[in-house]
């Protein structure tokens, strides 16, 4: 139970650290570790390394549907089947998928972005929330 309580503890800590630094978060889920889709994925992420830290994409795995129940719910996810959801800067998702996406498509998706215009007192200045 100590255990359990540090997983959640950490993964509340690194979640919340991910939104402070304006980061985008890249979640993937699978019913466990030898999911092929989710070996795929990974390892198309791990051949564009360069990519990934150039759009500053932290990366989370969740294989264990029965500890990571509140993930699974919280993001509406299949427990048996691959789901990658690609979070904006902003912490609200932006595309979600059931099948392994190549890193052309997503950095696409990521580098075409519309500029949302941010109101701040009485001006109002474009920022790419990339």
């Amino acid at each position: 139970m100590k255990q359990l309580s540090a997983i959640f503890f950490l993964l509340a800590f690194f979640l919340t650290a991910a939104q402070a630094q304006g980061v985008r978060r890249m979640l993937l889920f699978a019913g466990d570790s030898t999911n092929a889709d989710l070996k795929t994925q990974r390892q198309w992420l791990h051949a564009d390394s360069a990519g990934v830290v150039q759009r500053d994409i932290w990366i989370a795995v969740f294989t264990d549907p029965k500890t990571f129940r509140r993930m699974y719910d919280h993001h509406d996810v299949d427990r048996d089947e691959f789901t990658l959801v690609l979070m904006r800067k902003d912490g609200t998702e932006q595309v979600r998928y059931e099948k392994p996406v190549t890193t052309k498509e997503l950095f696409e998706i990521i580098d075409t972005a519309p500029a949302q215009v941010i109101q701040t007192g009485g001006q109002q200045k474009k920022n790419q929330n990339k």
